[in-house]
């Protein structure tokens, strides 16, 4: 790390030259100051030489380890497939450098007490982040406000669908391998679960799951979930791989209803957001937000959170990864008896 005028420049390395790689680091890097990507590694090299030449990464490293070692660097971005998260997050804390990991941070509840070990407890040591990207931009507390206010009467449901077709089934990718973490809720559900913790919480009082696991491997290639609270809110989720493309957030209040349509635009560049009413006489934007990028937001906050300038949250990361793991139960449980 060095200084550059007030800020502190983070110098990172990337762990794995995977798809998601170039727009959620190796671009935004471009748009934010304080960091800075010194080196590249994967299993296997021709990948991550590529990437190397494409962004102008000064370094590629051996092997994964050996991109661990390297003093010179103050983080590291995990984008391997999801079964090898938790391992690589604690491999880089152990080696003392601040992590991101790519969500989910970790497939099960063993996975998350093992990170919670690796993390510790002392507060001026690496810190540890989860890159769910969403999580990171305005609207979301935008729709918190506005619950909260009261101002259209109570919330009565939330209606989220998440639904992105896989080409080619996903083939040779770990979304289609059970045993990588495949499969649409645990690909998708995060997103709806750190959206419901944010405006309502994640302590149902029931849950209901199905899903046919009849994607490759018995993988989920469509999910749904519903839950219940226990002052009458319902919230509701649809996430597959095999419907047409949609990410959309629709909150029932007493007195209107109002929508985020296509959420997810903000992964493809800078682009607006807007909260708008989704009444047949109503169409109405009651808010909109300037041109945002979603990865650029999230590197810009993982170099808060290694400043120490922002939390790390990462209570919030264990709720979720113990309620989506309970609402994955609950499907197969059903699915055995139905």
């Amino acid at each position: 790390m060095r200084g550059g005028g007030e800020q502190p420049i983070y110098k990172l390395g990337i762990l794995g030259a995977s798809n998601i790689a170039g727009p959620a680091v190796l671009e935004p890097a471009r748009a934010v100051e304080q960091v800075q990507i010194a080196a590249i590694a994967n299993r296997t090299r021709d990948k991550a030489v590529k990437l190397a030449e494409a962004y102008r990464i000064p370094q590629v490293a051996g092997s994964l380890e050996e991109l661990l070692q390297m003093p010179e660097l103050d983080g590291i971005y995990i984008g391997l497939s999801n079964e090898l998260h938790a391992r690589w997050a604690a491999a880089a804390l152990a080696a003392g450098k601040h992590v991101m990991v790519e969500k989910p941070i970790c497939l099960n509840p063993e996975e998350a007490q093992q990170l919670k070990a690796a993390r510790g407890a002392a507060a001026d040591g690496p810190k540890l982040a989860e890159g769910l990207m969403v999580a990171f931009h305005p609207w979301q507390q935008a729709l918190k406000a506005i619950a909260d206010s009261g101002q259209f009467g109570p919330l009565r449901r939330i209606s989220t669908r998440i639904t992105i077709p896989a080409k080619d089934r996903h083939a040779g990718n770990y979304r289609s391998v059970k045993a990588k973490g495949g499969g649409a809720w645990t690909d998708l559900g995060g997103y709806w679960l750190q959206f419901l913790q944010t405006l309502v919480g994640l302590q149902p009082e029931s849950i209901e799951a199905q899903s046919a696991f009849d994607g490759p491997e018995g993988c989920d290639w469509t999910f749904q979930a519903a839950l219940k609270y226990k002052n009458g809110v319902e919230a509701e989720c649809l996430t597959s791989f095999e419907l047409p493309y949609r990410a959309s957030h629709t909150l029932h209040f007493a007195e209107t209803v109002l929508t985020l349509p296509d959420f997810f635009r903000p992964i493809k560049g800078f682009y607006k957001i807007k909260i708008r009413h989704d009444l047949p006489d109503n169409r109405s934007t009651i808010c909109e937000f300037e041109p945002m990028n979603y990865y650029v937001c999230q590197l810009q906050a993982f170099a808060e959170i290694m400043s120490g300038q922002r939390p790390e949250n990462l209570e919030a990361s264990w709720e979720r990864v113990q309620l989506q793991s309970r609402i994955m139960a609950e499907a197969q449980r059903r699915s055995i008896y139905s």
